[in-house]
């Protein structure tokens, strides 16, 4: 594809973008202010342009041609480039913009996060809103690279050049059990832990998690009786049976008092991990993500009164 810049209307980038996005051409069109057939007319000329079909029609939608994708990887880091230099003179009030900041998270994060960020919003934006999204770590990552979401907070190990990122906070692993447990007291052995039937959380949605494999290395096993998929309702289970479950600290101290549950350090050394912010580099010199990103932490070091010493 070899043509002069001169010789391309650009709004054609900007459509190009909707469709992506969107994978629709009424919805895309709706996002960027065009009818139906103005955005058709638009991606007739984007093929005849790029000589490709760039999308083809399936049963989900707008489906990408390999050489849309390849174009999508450059054109949408571009258009958040000029989005983000054409913004980046307007002043940002917090006591009384009404704007809606979109963050992407999983349930954890949401569950450490967002109480201390909404009581502080009251204080300092009392007008402005947060939208929260969700997903796994490559659905965060594609709500970021798509600009549907401001930044988005987790563990992230994976390193992505145009992912800029901070530290927010470190969480490690505790054990739970209720008070009234049938065979666990004052403290919890490694025996105990092995002998005794688990409740597993595991996003993955299987039987086996971080805890086995680091039992296995050791040519150790335990009996895990019930797995789910997500944290909230783990307490109110071990609260009611006498499983127990290895569960992030900040979590176990929040339900312990309410629920009478007992939390011991583990009997075994398990890594705990790191929550980082992260945000498309696109947005880094905007005040208003400036401000966003302090607010973050600011807020993360409060969680850090959560956590307990045991």
């Amino acid at each position: 594809m070899n043509f002069s810049l001169s010789q391309i209307d650009l709004n054609l980038l900007v459509v190009f973008d909707a469709l992506m996005r969107d994978r629709h051409v009424t919805r895309a069109g709706e996002r960027i202010g065009l009818s139906q057939p103005a955005t058709s007319n638009a991606l007739a000329r984007l093929r005849h342009l790029t000589k490709d079909e760039l999308f083809i029609r399936a049963k989900s939608g707008l489906q990408p041609t390999p050489v849309a994708i390849a174009l999508a990887k450059q054109i949408q880091p571009a258009l958040q480039q000029i989005q983000s230099a054409l913004a980046s003179d307007i002043v940002f009030e917090p006591m009384t913009s009404d704007r809606v900041f979109a963050i992407g998270m999983t349930d954890y994060v949401e569950f450490v996060l967002l109480p201390p960020l909404l009581e502080k919003l009251e204080q300092v934006a009392p007008n402005l809103k947060i939208q929260v999204r969700t997903g796994d770590r490559q659905q965060l990552f594609d709500l970021l690279d798509n600009g549907k979401v401001d930044l988005i907070c987790g563990v992230f190990p994976e390193q992505i050049p145009w992912h800029q990122e901070q530290f927010l906070f470190q969480e490690r692993f505790v054990c739970v059990c209720r008070q009234d447990h049938s065979s666990i007291q004052d403290s919890l052995s490694l025996e105990e832990y092995l002998t005794t039937s688990h409740l597993l959380i595991s996003i993955k949605e299987d039987m086996v998690g971080k805890v086995d494999d680091t039992l296995a290395i050791q040519g150790l096993s335990r009996n895990i009786r019930l797995s789910i998929p997500h944290f909230l309702v783990a307490p109110s289970i071990i609260a009611r049976t006498d499983l127990i479950t290895t569960l992030a600290e900040r979590v176990a101290i929040a339900f312990a008092k309410d629920l009478n549950l007992k939390v011991f350090p583990c009997p075994l050394e398990i890594d705990g991990f790191f929550v980082v912010m992260r945000w498309h580099q696109s947005t880094a010199n905007q005040s208003t993500h400036k401000w966003l990103r302090q607010l973050f932490s600011e807020i993360a070091v409060l969680t850090n009164t959560i956590s307990g010493n045991l």
